[in-house]
């Protein structure tokens, strides 16, 4: 089972989302599966990252030209180069089982609305994990209820009104333990 997570790289990331990050770490080794990241040698992906290193876990990445020099300071099994950061994207989601987003930054937030008008649009058929660790995405999904009550998401037949409550396309979970149950129930459906 491929898992893709989405985080934050950025090297100054609140020490309380590394502890967590190297929980889930640890926790994706122990259930066997494969990652599927964009990340580098920082920040909270840096730290899931280091466990898959450590146990020798399979894990791919998926790194656009502009952030080439990252690989100077990474170690990956497999590394796909992508020419920007909306094929990066797409070759994130595209093998993945499940999408992961832990806390991060403006390229997380982006990669997981991608992710979820992606599936929205049925292109891929994964499930979505929004890791809410600390309240981090409350923003967002308050902004997402703020749509939603102003009519811009409401539900009905083809691509506008939606066939489905975009809410339903991804799960909020709040700790390291509900985002393991959520990827053994679906590890357990493949």
């Amino acid at each position: 089972m491929k898992v893709c997570v989405f985080g934050g790289t950025n090297p100054a990331t609140n020490p309380k989302y590394y502890d967590v990050a190297c929980e889930i770490g640890k926790l994706l080794v122990e259930a066997g599966v494969e990652k599927v990241w964009g990340g580098n040698a920082h920040g909270v992906l840096a730290q899931i990252h280091r466990h898959f290193v450590e146990n020798k876990a399979p894990n791919t990445l998926v790194l656009p030209s502009a952030y080439e020099d990252d690989l100077k300071t990474m170690n990956t099994d497999k590394v796909v180069k992508t020419g920007t950061i909306a094929e990066r994207t797409r070759g994130l989601v595209a093998p993945a089982d499940i999408i992961l987003v832990m806390p991060g930054g403006i390229g997380t937030i982006y990669e997981f609305w991608a992710a979820v008008e992606y599936r929205r649009a049925e292109e891929f058929d994964y499930e979505i994990i929004l890791f809410n660790y600390d309240n981090f995405f409350q923003h967002q999904l308050k902004h997402f209820d703020f749509i939603n009550e102003n009519g811009f998401t409401k539900i009905g037949k083809g691509g506008a009104p939606y066939k489905i409550d975009p809410r339903d396309l991804f799960k909020v979970v709040n700790t390291a333990q509900e985002v393991i149950a959520e990827i053994t129930k679906c590890k357990n459906k493949v």
